[in-house]
């Protein structure tokens, strides 16, 4: 499988880092040029933010670095189906973890059944079902709230197609959205043990802090049904789909 990192032009050292630690296990990965959000969108997805919306339903607008960041996933789910194979993704913030070859040697055998596979750990929201123990130790779980961090999973091209499908519009963060299967139908699956992991030293580059302005009182109002509306429909989601298997 071929793994693709998201990797800022400048951002020199963290490229340096992931690449030493990467060929220290005898892995190969090509990096991705990042979009950044700062210095505008490519013109063919300048105009998918719904900025609109957002005031209205979260209360701000994405930020420059979340919507390069999501241009950068976007352009890899495009990639993945060109290639008609399924890829890895990982951002540039990530070191690998002891099992990080044995996992990116079984996933062509798990995509076979599974069309996402989270290789993170969750920062917040652990509740999960087992699906699968493999008969050589691995877990597949399915999340039932992934909507924290886009910084590493792999994809075959039918999820890639669907993520594509259902971006016609930027209403989140993009790894909000791919924590909405009720959008795109493609479950969120994880696999244990993780292949990657954060270490404190790092933070997206991509997504580069920003001020954020206060939300209006109305907005609030509007943030709490929308909040409440993608509760209700991923509970629903989760309940309907337990037992999937893709």
């Amino acid at each position: 499988m071929k793994l693709f990192v998201i990797n800022l032009k400048e951002a020199n050292a963290r490229r340096e880092r992931v690449q030493k630690k990467l060929s220290e296990i005898d892995v190969e990965c090509e990096f991705f040029e990042a979009v950044n959000g700062f210095s505008g969108l490519p013109p063919k997805l300048a105009m998918k933010p719904n900025d609109d919306y957002r005031i209205k339903y979260r209360g701000r607008p994405l930020t420059p670095g979340e919507k390069g960041v999501y241009a950068s996933h976007y352009s890899l789910w495009e990639k993945c189906v060109e290639l008609d194979e399924p890829i890895v993704i990982f951002e540039d913030d990530f070191l690998p973890t002891p099992f990080f070859s044995l996992v990116i040697d079984k996933l062509p055998e798990l995509h076979k059944k599974y069309d996402y596979l989270r290789l993170e750990p969750q920062d917040t929201n652990f509740n999960c079902k087992m699906i699968e123990n493999t008969h050589d130790g691995f877990q597949v779980v399915m999340w039932m709230d992934n909507a924290g961090g886009a910084r590493g999973y792999s994809i075959t091209p039918k999820a890639a197609r669907r993520f594509l499908d259902e971006s016609e519009q930027w209403l989140c963060a993009v790894d909000n959205f791919i924590g909405e299967p009720y959008k795109h139908h493609i479950s969120s699956m994880g696999l244990l043990p993780y292949a990657i992991y954060n270490p404190s030293d790092m933070e997206s580059q991509i997504q580069n802090k920003k001020k954020l302005a206060k939300v209006a009182l109305k907005n609030k109002m509007f943030r709490e049904i929308e909040r409440l509306s993608r509760t209700i429909r991923l509970t629903w989601w989760n309940v309907m789909h337990k037992s999937i298997k893709r």
